[in-house]
């Protein structure tokens, strides 16, 4: 800018002296023109521009254009902008990033994979023929205690209060030698105005039961003895005794309900 107003200040001061000095030689020529009619002179007026004080200004004028022509032809100072070269052209700006859209595309969906195709159906293998089990040798029962049984037989049929027999009871009354049984229980009245009684003898063998049946009958006998003149329904009650055989277990009941208690007994045994 400060080299711009300086051309542009001697270019007017150049143009300004240029026209002082034509304006000058007009001068003196018309008053040498006007002293002397004759045209010899004319001679003086043509070495007036060497003489004249403004020969200066003139130098300056004729370098002046050669530094800038451009200022001599057109005092408009906007056609001297295009000629610095020296300036360095701004840089490019970059472009705005355009902006992004509000929503994101959608994902197209994915293709879904062929499934595999099925593999070759499995042959059947063939199932191996079983073989035939060995049926297991049943297990030995378990044997109910003669007093279970007793238990069950007067939970399933009430009976008038009885106590449970002693061994010296067993042999005194039934005449049974109990080293041939395996298990007995027994139960007589409580008080002596009944004849109920139940006894349960299990034998170690078989061949003990027929002994074991006559001891039962010998105190079936007893019993009914004893009550005979007495009291005559209980002497009716002991003749209706029962005696029954269910395995080793041998069973001896005298009672108004001995059948039902049979029922009983082999339910229990």
């Amino acid at each position: 800018m400060k080299k711009r107003a300086i051309i542009l200040l001697l270019t007017t001061m150049i143009m300004g002296g240029v026209l002082s000095a034509c304006g000058g030689n007009n001068n003196n020529s018309s008053n040498n023109m006007a002293a002397s009619p004759t045209p010899t002179a004319t001679a003086p007026a043509e070495e007036s521009p060497s003489v004249s004080p403004d020969a200066q200004p003139s130098e300056e004028a004729s370098e002046t254009p050669a530094e800038s022509p451009s200022a001599s032809a057109s005092p408009d100072p906007s056609p001297s902008a295009s000629a610095e070269p020296s300036q360095t052209p701004a840089p490019p700006k970059e472009p705005a990033p355009s902006a992004k859209p509000s929503e994101p595309a959608k994902k197209p969906a994915a293709t879904p994979s062929p499934s595999a195709k099925p593999s070759a159906a499995p042959k059947p293998t063939p199932k191996p023929t079983p073989k035939p089990t060995v049926k297991p040798s049943p297990s030995p029962a378990v044997e109910t205690a003669a007093s279970d049984v007793i238990d069950a037989m007067l939970k399933a049929v009430e009976q008038p209060a009885l106590i449970a027999m002693a061994a010296d009871d067993v042999k005194n009354m039934y005449g049974i030698d109990t080293s041939t049984l395996a298990d007995y229980s027994g139960r007589m009245p409580l008080m002596n105005v009944k004849t109920n009684e139940i006894a349960v003898f299990k034998v170690k063998k078989e061949k003990d039961i027929d002994t074991v049946k006559k001891g039962m009958v010998k105190r079936a006998e007893a019993v009914q003895k004893q009550f005979e003149s007495y009291l005559q329904d209980q002497y009716e009650n002991a003749k209706n005794y029962k005696i029954v055989v269910q395995g080793n277990y041998v069973l001896f009941v005298i009672s108004e309900s001995a059948d039902d208690l049979v029922k009983a007994f082999k339910a229990a045994v």
